[in-house]
């Protein structure tokens, strides 16, 4: 389309095409550009929305393929397309001037590339390309951006435009551009949708002329709004995650500082009757609508919040006789899906990027909650693209242009980290083969930039409680170098599963020199401990205190925890992913459950008490401000600690010995103040179970293990063990001393 005429609108694409005889089959792939959404006969394809997914699209672009046989009809027919900015032609946010990002942050401007395959049953087919024949024309979207929002003047309609009897005369051809560059790739991940609705908790009628509509909940989506206004009647969405102390609309918290946006949707009425709209290529992060223009005050079914993000199936689910536990569950699950947009984001409103450190702290949690080997699989291959752009090792951020340059150690490890994930949970191997290469390149950069086997220059343990993302109480060369040695072990066990005896030589040694150097360098014998909470329960958890000496160190973790830190934590993103499972594991399970209750800060209780319904990316003594910077209130990276509740409290746990589940641990741990866990992990060989009951000093676990696997059962009291082949369901008692 001409640049003059489409502006900023979203342009619509139209090519009508016969069909002699009945349809028998027929098949769309399309790739629109940034986003799209295609019809045939006046009816939209699939239920996808805001795809394809992101990628580096001068590497790689994602197609869809739709079965559209029952769309097509003998005679006359249409396909339409209608193309939004997305994050291809994304350069509003990001830019030059803002953050040091090069001016070329979007790709170019929107385009389309669709194939339509049609068989009929005479055994005749048809081809319908994208080539000279289609027409283009402005669409009613006058603008839109995926950060700022959607305008949408509802008196531009064009009805019928993709319908095959609609006069395209006056439209303009179409012009034949350059392709991105990237390769063409099936999108195998499923797809972003609309999850669920939510109806508003409150609808009140503010000052200044507004109403405020209160969703009850922070999440990722949109707003649909039902209208019965006069044409021409402007209706302006804002939207944002809190509200200031006078009850208006607080947009701090989306980043406006950073982005120079707020997030806004328009919808300007066509009249005559009520008019249903919710946006196309847009969304936010928000629980609080202002609501400007809307005659009279909306009614309750007049503004719904719709919940949009990558639809992962459910693999597991959990609940617990504690319903502050249950709450966190619940906040943990909100704030993951609210950042499931076809990369693992960090956050729904300011950056919506895929931080390759927040990926790899929220990974496992993630597999044990959702059903997301493809998309594990799609992000693995985005940091493979990040590599060509940065001498062969990752950024610190993948997909997109927004790269912050080649990524810290710590962010790195993602490269390491989450392939073993995947053959661990999955029992993926092809991930691991598929990515050798790259997690050689990491773990020998991670060499050539050690000290005596120590490394240094990663971000830490980000945003620990006291003065933002900068680590305070733990060095941040403390966990780059435990974050080498896992890394270390795990490139000199994949070299001997794939065969690679030459890596296999060369790594084989490392991990020990690692935890040698490591100790040395940070362990203080005579306070027996690492030197914070967060190292201690890492080093703890990896194996890296010195022989015998794992008792003294938990007892010195506790210490600090009620004595130094009067029962608070002291942790940053990678304390929270191992804290409650080092200290329950090591019989301290009345801590971890102390830790999870505390509602002084820094505290999750703390944070429920001024409002929060998902996990915020700082803790933030009375706000949620540092360096006078409001931050997200949407963070997952805050989530690692949901790990607990399934590999801890209900006990499922991986062998990385048998990948995939073949063989698991099951070994729940029971504390005074917990009655009841109920948990199951769908594994890739079916339901695990772990119920369990306590009655007195009798504990009742009732476990499902599945065909094919075997459970490796630890009775947590009396400590007696026991294998169970499936299929098999059974119910165990317990009631000997309870060793907590």
């Amino acid at each position: 389309m001409n640049p003059a005429t489409r502006r900023r609108c979203a342009p619509l694409f139209r090519r009508a095409f016969a069909v002699e005889g009945r349809v028998t089959a027929a098949r769309l792939q399309i790739c629109g550009l940034g986003f799209y959404e295609a019809h045939i006969n006046g009816r939209r394809i699939g239920d996808h929305v805001l795809d394809p997914a992101q990628t580096d699209y001068e590497q790689r672009c994602l197609y869809v393929t739709y079965d559209v046989g029952d769309h097509l009809r003998p005679g006359a027919n249409l396909i339409g397309v209608m193309l939004g900015d997305g994050w291809y032609s994304q350069n509003v946010v990001w830019t030059a001037g803002r953050h040091r990002v090069t001016p070329d942050i979007a790709y170019g401007e929107p385009r389309l590339l669709a194939g339509l395959e049609i068989r009929c049953a005479d055994g005749t087919e048809h081809v319908i390309l994208t080539d000279p024949t289609w027409r283009c024309a402005p669409g009613p979207i006058t603008q839109s951006n995926i950060y700022a929002g959607e305008h949408y003047d509802a008196r531009l309609e064009r009805p019928g435009w993709d319908a095959p009897e609609f006069d395209d005369s006056a439209w303009e051809a179409v012009e034949i551009v350059a392709p991105p560059g990237g390769r063409l790739e099936p999108q195998d991940m499923p797809a972003i949708k609309v999850i669920e609705t939510l109806t508003p908790v409150s609808i009140r009628q503010a000052a200044d002329a507004c109403c405020m509509v209160d969703m009850g909940q922070n999440f990722a989506g949109w707003a649909r709004i039902r209208l019965h206004a006069p044409a021409g009647t402007r209706v302006q969405l804002r939207f944002a995650e809190t509200l200031g102390a006078d009850g208006m609309l607080d947009t701090a918290s989306t980043g406006v500082f950073a982005t120079g946006v707020e997030q806004e949707d328009v919808y300007t009425g066509r009249g005559g009757g009520p008019e249903v709209w919710e946006p196309r290529f847009t969304y936010h992060g928000f629980r609080y609508v202002e609501v400007r223009g809307w005659p009279g005050v909306p009614a309750a079914g007049d503004i719904t919040g719709v919940v949009v993000h990558t639809a992962l199936p459910e693999a597991g689910r959990f609940q617990c006789s504690d319903e502050r536990l249950n709450q966190l569950h619940r906040m943990a699950l909100w704030t993951h899906r609210s950042n499931l947009h076809g990369v693992p984001t960090d956050c729904p409103v300011r950056e919506r990027c895929g931080w390759l450190g927040d990926a790899h702290i929220v990974c496992e949690y993630s597999i044990y909650n959702f059903q997301g080997q493809a998309f594990w699989r799609k992000y693995l291959d985005d940091l493979e693209t990040s590599r060509a752009t940065a001498g062969g090792l990752p950024c610190n951020i993948a997909p997109g242009r927004r790269r912050c340059g080649r990524a810290k150690p710590d962010w790195m490890a993602a490269m390491i980290l989450i392939p073993w994930h995947l053959y661990v949970y999955y029992g993926d191997r092809e991930a691991l083969q598929r990515h050798w290469d790259g997690m050689q390149a990491v773990i020998e950069h991670f060499r050539e930039r050690s000290t005596d086997w120590t490394l240094s220059g990663g971000y830490g343990d980000w945003c620990d409680p006291l003065h933002g993302p900068t680590p305070t109480y733990t060095p941040e060369e403390v966990t780059t170098t435990l974050w080498f040695h896992e890394c270390a072990r795990i490139c000199a066990r994949t070299a001997e599963l794939l065969g690679d005896a030459d890596a296999a030589a060369r790594y084989a040694a490392w991990p020990a020199r690692i935890r040698d150097a490591f100790r040395g360098r940070f362990y203080d014998a005579s306070r027996q401990s690492f030197g914070s909470q967060t190292a201690d329960a890492m080093a703890l958890h990896f194996g890296l205190v010195p022989d015998g000496q794992e008792k003294e160190v938990v007892n010195s973790l506790v210490r600090d925890i009620t004595e130094t830190h009067h029962r608070h934590h002291s942790v940053g993103i990678m304390g929270l992913r191992y804290l409650f499972e080092v200290l329950t594991r090591h019989g301290r399970g009345d801590i971890a459950l102390g830790l999870m209750h505390q509602d002084t800060f820094p505290s999750f209780g703390g944070l429920i008490q001024r409002g929060a319904t998902t996990l915020w990316e700082y803790w933030g003594e009375g706000s949620h401000t540092y360096n006078e910077r409001p931050r997200s209130l949407n963070h997952p990276m805050m989530g690692g600690f949901d790990n607990w509740f399934y590999n801890t409290l209900a006990g499922i746990r991986p062998d990385p010995e048998h990948p995939g589940f073949r063989r698991f641990f099951l070994e729940p741990h029971p504390m005074p103040g917990l009655d009841h866990v109920h948990a199951h992990y769908d594994c890739p060989y079916g339901r695990i179970l772990s119920e369990w009951r306590t009655h007195g000093d009798r504990f009742v676990w009732s476990v499902e293990v599945p065909g094919g696997t075997a459970a490796h059962i630890v009775l947590p009291r009396s400590g007696a063990t026991r294998r169970l082949d499936g299929p098999a369901r059974t119910t165990l008692t317990d009631s000997s001393v309870d060793r907590t």
